[in-house]
């Protein structure tokens, strides 16, 4: 029966040698970049690693989520408001699982909301740089292995924490102690340290990015476009939405099934001894886990089917998740304008909330998006509006535009370009203005706009 499991297996890495080195590989890369200072979305990690091994001629799975290969507890996480998206949920990862103590660069107060829930059960601690008593509450943490969490983290982190983050734990005999300032603290294990700052673009030293894990949680914008889609299908297909939720934890429970089948049959092959052909205990083990481990492979196949089904019918929704997400990053943007105009994602989603609600139903898909998609604009721009200068409005409902139109694909970057900026160039043109009161600067606009739209200018 063994020799017949070890055939198996060889057979499956003769049809695909390349299948287990690959995910290896790829898996090491990931976790490279991980363990390094992680700035850029992980879509852009998987395009250079995907491009390199291409370039060694090595097959490449095309969709590799790092989350399908850490057993990670998706369903429990987006039910503490982590947000379902893929960049959240490998942010999810990295933090609970990296080797040093974390530091959530958390503008939207995404991570904060979700470590708060996450570590209620298990008494979190709570305080700032500021607070008197941060370090007697921070001892006691240490001392009885509570999860302690520093909020608003500014640029400056005390030094008087350095032994924490770094993790200089000392011991004599059984006991295990850190320092803390001039004071020896018991350690206790199941300690877990968290800093979280507000800042969007903090310019931390060489030494905190060594000391400790910086996870950059700021929402991206398709990011937000996941979280949105999420939002839209709860709101209008519950079933569809819990089904997808449904999946998530059946698969994952099905991979740690088979983990766990793995892990028994080569503690039995371990523990064997004698000639294990005349163990019938063994035998029948054996037996046991090949059945339930091919049950378990099969509902993963189906579950993959479902999986995509279910996603198919979620795109359908996409656009107007995608239009919210454009319209949330123009209200983003006009910080740059004046910094008075501060909009949370919070107020933001109880606007999209509140577009769903008041639209206008109907059943056909295509008629219903195009409702949510118009009352969502108005609300965005009477929401934004209420917190303008006059002045500014115009500016706005111009931005709006212009980021919708690019959003569709129908901007042209040149002509826009144009129309901001007119003709910057240094060479003037050779051809003679045909007559006398068009202003110099007016007649190299015009040649220029013969280069952008030619069809048009030609027919004036």
């Amino acid at each position: 029966m063994s020799t017949s499991l070890i055939g198996q297996y060889v057979h499956h890495v003769k049809l695909d040698p390349l299948g287990y080195f690959r995910r290896i590989f790829l898996s090491s890369g990931q976790l490279v970049q991980a363990d390094d200072h992680l700035w850029t979305t992980s879509p852009i990690v998987d395009h250079c690693n995907t491009t390199k091994l291409c370039c060694c001629a090595l097959p490449v799975k095309k969709c590799l989520f790092p989350a399908f290969l850490v057993s990670s507890p998706y369903q429990r996480w987006t039910s503490e408001s982590l947000p379902p998206d893929e960049l959240s949920i490998q942010n999810g990862i990295l933090t609970t699982r990296c080797s040093r103590f974390p530091l959530c660069i958390d503008p939207q107060q995404q991570a904060l909301t979700w470590i708060r829930k996450k570590e209620a059960k298990n008494n979190l601690k709570i305080a700032t740089f500021n607070d008197s008593d941060f370090l007697k509450q921070l001892e006691m943490a240490i001392r009885y292995g509570l999860p302690f969490l520093f909020r608003d983290v500014d640029e400056y982190i005390d030094p008087v924490i350095d032994n924490v983050l770094e993790k200089v734990i000392k011991g004599s005999g059984q006991r295990r102690y850190i320092m803390l300032g001039d004071k020896e603290v018991d350690y206790d294990p199941n300690f877990k340290l968290y800093l979280n700052t507000k800042l969007s673009n903090p310019k931390y030293t060489p030494a905190v990015f060594g000391k400790s894990m910086v996870i950059n949680y700021t929402v991206t914008l398709k990011g937000l476009e996941d979280q949105l889609l999420s939002v839209i299908v709860a709101h209008e297909k519950k079933e569809l939405e819990a089904q997808r939720e449904s999946l998530i934890q059946e698969t994952s429970d099905n991979k740690r099934l088979l983990k766990d089948l793995e892990d028994t049959l080569l503690r039995e092959l371990a523990a064997s001894t004698g000639n294990m052909l005349d163990n019938e205990e063994l035998i029948g083990t054996l037996e046991n886990t090949k059945t339930k481990a091919t049950e378990v492979t099969e509902k993963l196949k189906l579950a993959a089917v479902t999986a995509r089904e279910v996603d198919l019918l979620r795109d359908g929704y996409r656009p107007a998740a995608r239009r919210g997400a454009v319209l949330f990053f123009v209200l983003s943007e006009m910080a740059a304008i004046n910094v008075m105009y501060q909009y949370s994602l919070a107020s933001f989603l109880e606007v999209f909330d509140h577009s769903l609600r008041k639209s206008l139903p109907n059943v056909h898909l295509h008629k219903r998006l195009a409702n949510i998609m118009d009352a969502l604009t108005l609300n965005v721009y009477n929401y934004a509006c209420t917190g303008l200068f006059e002045e500014h409005k115009l500016l706005f409902s111009f931005q709006m535009t212009i980021k919708l139109a690019e959003a569709e694909g129908k901007m042209v970057q040149e002509e826009l370009d144009f129309f901001v900026k007119g003709n910057i160039s240094l060479e003037k043109t050779s051809r003679a203005k045909p007559y006398p009161w068009i202003p110099d600067q007016g007649w190299e606009d015009i040649q220029r706009l013969m280069e952008v739209r030619h069809g048009v200018v030609s027919r004036l």
